[in-house]
């Protein structure tokens, strides 16, 4: 291993002091602390105060070297201005090609306007995320009403059979029986019409 060299305690230096208070598990950290963070990383400055990454983010950062390597990643896969808007709203992995062409160094483009990536604008491109996403989504397919009803009828069943059982496993006195009796049988009553006027 090359000698630590002072440069290099300046320059984690100058990157821990940019990077106070990292809050990384209070909230969504601004892409300048991510950076900073790969910097760190990539330039191995960390070993001028630490042996290894992972001591580096516990005792240094208060983080796991698993969430400071998840971010790192992140960042070196979404490229500077998908983080940027990531600090913003929420962007999905899986959602980084939808995004990636509407992002420039300008800002995020849509419905023929660019939306500069700024604290203020948040509110605007949380709603030209959600509008995206939508128009992107796949049309659902129309439920059958039949299969609708079948699934809430058999799941309203199965609620008033149990509901009978539990009643019927009770120590019910003579009036409790007798208004179970009456309603069970009810209920067959209203079956069996409905099995014979659908009689195959």
């Amino acid at each position: 291993m090359e000698p630590i060299q002072n440069m290099d305690v300046f320059n984690l230096g100058t990157w821990l002091g940019r990077k106070q208070a990292f809050g990384l598990m209070a909230g969504r950290c601004t892409v300048a602390e991510i950076e900073c963070l790969v910097e760190v990383y990539d330039g191995k400055l960390y070993l001028a105060i630490e042996p290894t990454f992972e001591a580096y983010c516990k005792n240094r950062l208060g983080i796991s070297a698993r969430t400071a390597n998840r971010l790192i990643h992140q960042y070196k896969q979404q490229g500077p201005e998908l983080a940027r808007l990531n600090s913003f709203t929420r962007i999905k992995p899986s959602e980084y090609r939808l995004f990636a062409a509407a992002v420039t160094g300008e800002g995020f483009f849509y419905n023929g306007e660019t939306i500069p990536l700024e604290p203020e604008n948040a509110p605007k491109l949380a709603q030209a995320v959600d509008a995206i996403r939508r128009e992107a989504a796949p049309e659902p397919e129309p439920l059958d009403p039949a299969a609708q009803a079948f699934a809430k009828a058999e799941k309203s069943l199965h609620a008033a059979l149990a509901e009978f059982t539990r009643l019927q496993a009770m120590n019910l006195d003579d009036e409790g029986r007798l208004k179970l009796l009456i309603a069970a049988e009810a209920g067959r009553k209203e079956l069996d019409r409905i099995c014979m006027s659908t009689a195959l």
